[in-house]
């Protein structure tokens, strides 16, 4: 049979969404915008998971934890009931409440401000040297990948000399293979060596030593009881993955958004009293975080199919936040007077971010101290690199001439 022109149109229309193809990683949207469309509800199935894309669908689910559970993983590649290490983000309501209320102080508005003068020297000092070295950098190798790791170490308590080392393992759990879901051997190495580091430290810990979150959560009880061995691990693993990349995706997205909308660029260079305003629409716009994976409890009917209860169902974050339904026709511009207080970067409900405020001042500080330090700054278009993972999107080199 010869395939008519007819056959190859079709072939070439169909909806197909692959977290993990590369090729959709520069631009999404497209495809986030028929999903929304076509396929609201929308089943892959050489893959095996549902994405739901409309705002009021992912935030609906975000909100629903006994539909949606998260205990069966947040990642489609790491699904599964054998989760090693109870981490917050695996638990749901009510052993998540109880959890998340024993470290929310450490997150509170007044100890994130508190931060803000440690943020800011720790900024200041990555630009003295950029500065020092000429009139060239990669943003990300020298400002934007080192100094969250600084931050959340510190709050952890983790040794200055060991950041580096952490921080490459970090980056190595995310990495992903073009349009596979397996995790393949980097990711895993870099798990290992993060549980065999914390492993390590977790003696001295136990005893009382050393300062910081890391001892203080040793140093805890939850319900009346010391936190095991697996689950002071997950805190510590999630506070330096979730602590250090998303800040470290923010603000180059930022850089890299602004470098393409000088007119939007001019707004902040006149008043950086609206830089908040533009991290907000950062987020929006560009979500370091494209999906977050919930699993099934129950069969239920949605846009006309039929989820079963243990199917894999991807919340698209980053579809949900350019949605024309709520943010209006210019859904799909980049805008910082669209004031986006509805969008869902952080999640929602019962596992919103914890470390949202401190992101947000993480940001915030970055960019007042780059439009400071380095107002005439220029992105190398040419020379960027994209960061490829299933659902974290940012940039692994960002150069910048100044």
């Amino acid at each position: 049979m010869v395939a008519t022109s007819d056959d190859t149109a079709a072939a070439a229309d169909e909806l197909v969404y692959n977290p993990y193809a590369f090729s959709l990683h520069d631009d999404p949207f497209a495809v986030y915008g028929r999903l929304r469309d076509e396929a609201p509800a929308y089943w892959n199935d050489e893959l095996r998971f549902w994405a739901l894309s409309r705002y009021e669908d992912v935030q609906q689910a975000f909100r629903d934890p006994a539909t949606y559970t998260s205990t069966e993983g947040i990642a489609l590649e790491s699904r599964g009931p054998n989760q090693t290490l109870q981490t917050l983000i695996v638990l749901d309501p009510p052993e998540h409440t109880a959890m998340r209320k024993l470290v929310n102080r450490i997150f509170t508005p007044r100890r994130v401000a508190e931060l803000e003068a440690e943020t800011r020297r720790i900024v200041t000092g990555y630009l003295d040297r950029i500065v020092e070295g000429g009139d060239r950098c990669d943003l990300v190798a020298d400002l934007t990948g080192p100094f969250p790791m600084d931050v959340i170490s510190a709050v952890l308590g983790m040794p200055e000399a060991d950041r580096p080392e952490l921080r490459h393992h970090a980056d190595q759990i995310l990495i992903r293979e073009d349009g596979q879901m397996a995790l393949p051997a980097a990711a895993l190495e870099g798990f290992f060596e993060l549980v065999r580091y914390f492993s390590d430290d977790l003696p001295q810990r136990r005893r009382g030593e050393g300062h910081g979150l890391a001892t203080d959560l040793a140093q805890a009880q939850v319900e009346g009881r010391p936190l095991t061995d697996d689950e002071l691990l997950g805190f510590s693993i999630l506070f330096i993955i979730a602590g250090h990349e998303t800040t470290t995706k923010l603000v180059a997205n930022a850089v890299e958004v602004l470098s393409r909308h000088p007119e939007q660029r001019a707004i902040l260079a006149a008043d950086p009293g609206r830089i908040p305003d533009a991290v907000e629409e950062v987020l929006r716009f560009w979500s370091s975080t494209q999906y977050m994976h919930r699993t099934a409890t129950v069969d239920h009917e949605l846009h006309g199919r039929t989820i079963h209860a243990g199917d894999s169902v991807l919340l698209l974050i980053g579809a949900a936040n350019r949605d024309d339904r709520i943010f209006g026709p210019t859904a799909d511009r980049f805008d910082i007077d669209r004031r986006p207080d509805r969008h869902i970067a952080f999640g929602y409900g019962a596992h919103y971010c914890l470390g949202a405020g401190l992101a947000r001042m993480e940001a915030r500080v970055a960019l007042e101290e780059l439009q400071r330090r380095l107002p005439g700054y220029e992105v190398d278009q040419d020379a960027k690199v994209r960061f490829h993972s299933g659902n974290v999107t940012g940039w692994v080199s960002l150069p910048i001439t100044f």
